[in-house]
């Protein structure tokens, strides 16, 4: 016969598979520091998935701002039946100076209407412009439509895309800190390869001074073309082979590859020097801050390293395109769609597809 068990001894069944005393204890030393590594391989390995969307998503918006522009040059040629030049420049003066770019010219069409009336770069010479205070500080208006959200760099130009100013224009924002070190670090390095503005007929020549101006990630295609020498460049190089060029006023027939096969703007980034949306110092000029500052080439490799100083007219990656995306630059074409060229694209597909009119048009790109 079984004898029954002690009250006193008998369990309770909820408390039958309850953890004992020394169950209940935390996590030691060792166990807490493997769950902060597995967290921490976690967190390494969501950083990548994470900072690649945001990428993606940039990247996106980027092409996005260039469909505009793309829009805006269609709105352009519906106005005056020719797309805008690359650089306006008064070659009929024989006075090397100033050229408003394609930027300038196409502020009214991507709703930048109020800057343009300021600036008015279809009716008053970018030369006349820098004389005036209030005109120059629009010079350094940020116009998002111009910028890649890929590209953080600052608002204002690098060094090597300045503008040469007269001194006294710039009086009132010399001694505002930040401005004055840019300047005083662009002046050194920029002094020797500026053309002196010529001033108005009642004034005297002042000082120059190479400043910073509204920085911009787009540039306008010059064609397949370059030449590291200036002594090299014929008028013709000047006006391209591409969409944009010195006074250029390309109309549809003349795109003899069909406009969707055609380059029209592509990216450069702040590694490359970038750009700027209002126009060059002079027009006879090739280099860091002649039609480097609009236009781009497709003769140089895309995201190629640009050159470390103004030598000549040999900028390679500073008048190429480039960008922070992986593995490529976004464009637009001639007939406003915006594609992904990458950076292993054929050479000479590239450069084909920068020329208007060399009756090979490029389908795979």
């Amino acid at each position: 016969m079984t004898t029954p068990p002690r009250p006193d001894t008998v369990v309770p069944i909820h408390l039958r598979n309850a953890p004992s005393r020394l169950d209940r204890r935390g996590l030691n030393l060792v166990e807490l520091l493997v769950v902060i590594a597995i967290f921490g391989v976690l967190i390494a390995l969501l950083l990548p998935a994470v900072s690649a969307q945001r990428e993606t998503a940039r990247r996106t918006q980027c092409a996005s701002r260039l469909k505009q522009v793309g829009v805006g040059l269609q709105a352009y040629y519906a106005a005056y039946s020719e797309f805008p030049s690359g650089l306006v420049a008064d070659v009929e003066s024989g006075v090397d100076s100033k050229s408003w770019g394609w930027g300038a010219l196409l502020l009214p069409f991507i709703e930048e209407q109020t800057l343009a009336d300021r600036l008015n770069p279809a009716g008053r010479p970018l030369n006349e412009v820098v004389w005036e205070p209030e005109l120059e500080q629009d010079l350094r208006t940020s116009v998002t439509v111009y910028r890649c959200p890929s590209d953080q760099g600052d608002e204002l130009s690098h060094r090597y895309r300045s503008m040469s100013l007269p001194l006294s224009g710039w009086e009132q924002v010399v001694g505002s800190g930040k401005p004055k070190r840019r300047f005083a670090a662009s002046m050194g390095v920029l002094a020797h390869i500026f053309p002196t503005p010529p001033p108005p007929s009642d004034r005297p020549a002042p000082p120059v001074l190479a400043a910073p101006i509204a920085r911009s990630n787009y540039i306008a295609s010059i064609g397949s073309r370059w030449k590291p020498a200036r002594q090299d460049w014929s008028e013709a190089d000047f006006e391209g082979d591409g969409l944009f060029g010195r006074n250029s006023e390309v109309k549809h027939a003349e795109i003899t590859d069909g406009a969707s096969h055609t380059l029209a703007v592509g990216e450069r980034c702040d590694r490359n020097y970038a750009a700027v949306w209002a126009g060059g110092n002079s027009w006879r000029g090739c280099g860091f801050t002649d039609n480097q500052m609009v236009l781009g080439t497709a003769f140089y490799p895309i995201n190629q390293a640009p050159a470390a100083q103004n030598i000549d007219c040999d900028g390679q990656g500073s008048a190429n395109y480039s960008s922070y995306h992986p593995g490529g630059v976004n464009s637009v074409f001639a007939d406003g769609s915006v594609h992904f060229l990458a950076e292993e694209t054929d050479p000479l597909a590239f450069r084909r597809l920068a020329r208007r009119d060399d009756g090979e048009a490029v389908d795979d790109f």
